[in-house]
């Protein structure tokens, strides 16, 4: 995806300003690109610059950051993503705050025309907007709940945070400016909200964690927050263990653990026809249309679905996360340790083309078929695999895509496969399913302290039947037969139940004891 594209497909959720108005080197595109010493061509390769390859900047403007996107409770939000659609980028921002109407599309080649609305204008010129300082949980949520939903099955409701359900707003945790509970973006107008840390996302890792922790709330009371009391609970639990590791035992929304890009998913509603492509499978692994769900309704008729969340450990501490496994076909390039994967439209031509023609289009994909019958295909078996690499090796030829001192691989989580019978595995965190896949971490649609792990005692995580040890945890979506492979909770947080080997002046003191415990036994029963 180059920066164009980035805008007119992404934009929807995004304010502007960045790499919505400024290259990589900090130019404005527009200006830029209409600088004849730019030597840039609207609509050209450009020299394959993947912030200018194929864009338009000096005709369509840029993104500038829209304060009002967040701050005007009635901004024309559908208006703005309409205009971004057209490619009249530099006009989106306008037609948002409802100031004028915007008339033309760059994308068909009309010039847009601006007609402001005089009603919106005092008489001496300037505008008064309905604007927020703090915005509306609604505001925040109208992005992030459908991709929180599909990353973390977040549902963001009274029904499911105790946090929500007390009233609690989004900046509350996630505060700013002056009320910035961190010093690193506390300021009068220092516009950077409070974030957390997850292992999926490495956007401003400088400033992870500012946002308000839940022992800043539950050790002084703020915002009315109870008192955490633990009674009981040994302290090292509380160094090792996240509190939303107890606070969050469930989930109640799906959330898509599997993202398959190597076969074609039929599913209906899905749009536009390249996210075919793509194949969810929910925590426990089964296959799950979220495209199609998407297209049909919003997340407020997200359907119930409780599963406990997987534990793993991520910087010192055991968390509840999502962690992520993927396939796809890609390719190795000499010299380089990355892998590259083939662009969305091409991979989804291919199977386009063997479903209008299963017998003279790409034959080979034929062969792959629903080993676990659950109505979807998938690849899994060696065969299976040398025939997706056959038929894709074909294809890139046919469209000349550039194979110079590059191999076709299928990769599947860590396993990068040369044929169905040749692997070689590639290094991952220890919190990750595929080093291709996110892991997300959960803080949000927190259960009350009654619901809590550790509630109903120790045994709770500490039985034969505990799901904090003993829960299962997906290893491989598809194992040879086509069923997906489990281990427990303990393998993936790396723990085999033997007590801690120490060393050193610990380990010392830890032997020391050990012996006189042994000593002072044998003297009693001597």
């Amino acid at each position: 995806m180059t920066s164009f594209g980035f805008v007119s497909s992404c934009g929807v959720c995004h304010p502007g300003g960045g790499p919505l108005e400024e290259d990589r080197e900090g130019k404005r595109y527009d200006r830029w690109m209409a600088d004849p010493s730019s030597k840039l061509t609207p609509g050209g390769d450009n020299g394959l610059d993947g912030d200018y390859y194929k864009a338009r900047w000096s005709e369509t403007g840029v993104v500038e950051a829209d304060c009002l996107l967040c701050h005007k409770p009635d901004y024309d939000y559908a208006g703005r993503n309409a205009h971004l659609k057209k490619l009249n980028f530099r006009w989106a921002a306008t037609v948002g705050s409802r100031l004028a109407q915007v008339q033309g599309s760059v994308v068909d080649g009309k010039p847009p025309a601006v007609t402001y609305n005089p009603k919106k204008f005092n008489p001496d010129g300037t505008v008064t907007q309905h604007t927020v300082r703090q915005v509306r949980n609604s505001t925040c949520l109208r992005c992030h709940s459908k991709s929180d939903w599909k990353k973390r099955g977040a549902a963001y409701s009274p029904r499911t945070d105790v946090h929500i359900a007390k009233g609690m707003r989004c900046l509350d945790c996630h505060t700013a400016g002056s009320r910035a509970s961190d010093p690193r973006i506390r300021g009068k107008e220092a516009h950077q909200f409070g974030k957390g840390d997850d292992p999926g996302g490495f956007a401003r890792n400088d400033l992870d964690n500012t946002v308000r922790s839940c022992e800043s709330c539950h050790s002084d009371g703020t915002h009315g927050a109870p008192i955490a009391k633990h009674a009981g609970l040994p302290p090292l639990h509380l160094h090792r263990i996240a509190c939303q590791t107890c606070h969050i035992p469930w989930r109640y929304v799906r959330a898509a653990a599997v993202q398959a890009s190597d076969v074609y998913n039929p599913g209906p509603h899905i749009t536009p026809p390249g996210k075919h492509i793509w194949t969810f499978y929910d925590a426990r692994r089964e296959y799950w249309n979220h495209y199609g769900e998407n297209t049909l309704s919003t997340p407020s008729d997200q359907p119930t679905d409780r599963y406990r969340p997987e534990l793993t450990r991520y910087k010192g501490k055991i968390y509840p996360v999502n962690r992520v496994h993927s396939a796809f076909v890609g390719y190795e390039e000499e010299g380089q340790a990355a892998i590259g994967q083939l662009i969305m439209k091409d991979f989804y031509a291919m199977w386009a083309a063997h479903l209008k023609s299963p017998k003279t289009e790409y034959p080979e994909l034929a062969q792959i078929t629903d080993d676990d019958a659950d109505g979807m295909i998938e690849v899994n078996r060696p065969e299976e695999i040398d025939a997706l690499l056959a038929a894709t090796a074909k294809h890139v030829k046919k469209i000349v895509f550039p194979m110079a001192r590059r191999r076709l691989v299928w990769v599947s989580n860590e396993r990068v496969y040369r044929s169905g019978s040749e692997h070689r595995n590639i290094s991952k965190q220890e919190w990750e399913a595929s080093p291709f896949g996110s892991t997300h971490k959960y803080s949000h649609d927190v259960a009350p302290a009654k619901a809590a792990l550790g509630a109903a005692g120790c045994r709770d995580c500490h039985s034969a039947k505990s799901p904090f040890f003993f829960g299962p945890a997906l290893v491989r979506p598809f194992g040879p037969d086509g069923k997906p492979v489990w281990t427990s909770m303990s393998a993936i947080m790396g723990y085999d139940g033997a007590a801690r080997s120490y060393s050193g002046r610990v380990g010392l003191v830890a032997t020391s004891f050990k012996w006189l415990t042994i000593v002072v036994m044998l003297l009693l029963i001597g």
